[in-house]
């Protein structure tokens, strides 16, 4: 099983095929990251009905979270004052200035940083979501160097499917020089603990 961490938006033809998806490359969750509010609303919609999608809000929408939303987004560091409770941080890399670290940082939070190309060691409560467009940007001594437990995956599907997942997996496991299914279940155990799904 993979929990995919960071999809962007599924598509039509996505739900035609889920089960083949699901089957052909061992995705069983998906978790969007939906910035609009029109785009929550589908989302929401979808994660009703599939019980293998879920979801982050931005942090202007926390009020909005309902069973199925396992996060929120947050993009400045004055955002972190008005979060709902018990919710995974989601930050993605490029919003990571010297601000908002420090107030991760300080604050003691755990969460995932998105499209991650750097270990960010300041942040060691953050897992790494690393992927076929980031894991190349990732210096291989830094990666092989990373505890397995730090390391989740994602797709940012549809900019690449599903299975090239595994590629960025073979990555690691090179760099590491660990085997890709011990990779698979370290993410897998990281992502399933921090969204809190091991508790349910």
């Amino acid at each position: 099983m993979t929990v995919d961490v960071n999809v962007v938006s599924l598509e039509a033809d996505f739900f035609d095929n889920i089960e083949e998806i699901m089957e052909d490359t061992m995705v069983q969750m998906f978790i969007l990251h939906p910035r609009e509010r029109a785009m929550l609303e589908t989302v929401r919609e979808q994660a009703a009905e599939h019980g293998c999608i879920f979801y982050s809000v931005p942090a202007a929408f926390g009020d909005d979270a309902d069973t199925n939303c396992v996060g929120v987004v947050v993009e400045k560091a004055e955002e972190l004052g008005s979060l709902p409770p018990g919710k995974t941080l989601f930050v993605d890399e490029a919003c990571l200035d010297e601000a908002l670290c420090t107030a991760l940082e300080r604050s003691g939070a755990s969460g995932i940083i998105l499209n991650a190309t750097h270990p960010h060691p300041r942040l060691e409560r953050f897992r790494l979501a690393i992927g076929p467009a980031t894991v190349e940007r990732f210096d291989s001594e830094a990666l092989g160097a990373l505890p397995m437990d730090r390391i989740v995956l994602q797709s940012r599907y549809p900019e690449a499917g599903f299975e090239a997942i595994d590629r960025a997996v073979k990555r690691i496991s090179d760099a590491m020089f660990r085997p890709e299914q011990s990779i698979i279940a370290a993410a897998t155990r990281s992502s399933l603990e921090l969204l809190g799904f091991r508790n349910r």
